[in-house]
């Protein structure tokens, strides 16, 4: 009867610290998935944004792309963030337009343009891809602002 008693205590204390380390391995599972949550883009139309307006965005994407086209770094170094200010030097910008080609050729007109807002890190951001065109070659513009409308993000291709 001793045996049978011990054996028991056995059994219950083996299910007890199974079920301890189930608890634990799916809280940590848990705690990892609200993580990559918060961590990981989402994004949305921009017409359902709270936040952006589509036309502010499309305007403000032109704006810095005519900047870009009159070699105005200046004024475009007014339009980001001071990091970006940094980052993107007219050595910078040049590079990165002779990756794309050698002679853009002059602006002719602003093509498609596609706008999100995307949300990472708890913070919002406006997120457009405008198809410019030039004589030479067709240009596609991916920018992202802040809340402010200040560029965060420029790619080029």
């Amino acid at each position: 009867m001793v045996i049978n008693m011990i054996s028991e205590e056995k059994k219950k204390r083996k299910r007890r610290n199974l079920l301890i380390t189930l608890g634990v391995i799916l809280a940590v599972i848990v705690v990892i998935a609200a993580i990559i949550a918060w961590i990981w883009p989402r994004s949305r139309n921009i017409s359902e944004s709270r936040v952006f307006q589509a036309q502010e965005v499309q305007q403000q994407t032109q704006y810095i792309i005519s900047l870009l086209n009159d070699e105005d770094y200046s004024t475009f170094n007014e339009c980001t963030t001071g990091d970006m200010s940094t980052t993107l030097t007219p050595a910078a910008i040049t590079q990165a337009k002779a990756k794309v080609s050698s002679d853009f050729g002059n602006f002719e007109s602003f093509g498609d343009i596609t706008m999100d807002e995307m949300s990472q890190h708890g913070n919002l951001y406006a997120f457009a891809q405008q198809e410019a065109k030039y004589e030479n070659v067709t240009v596609v513009y991916s920018l992202t602002f802040d809340e402010n409308m200040k560029l965060v993000g420029l790619y080029i291709r």
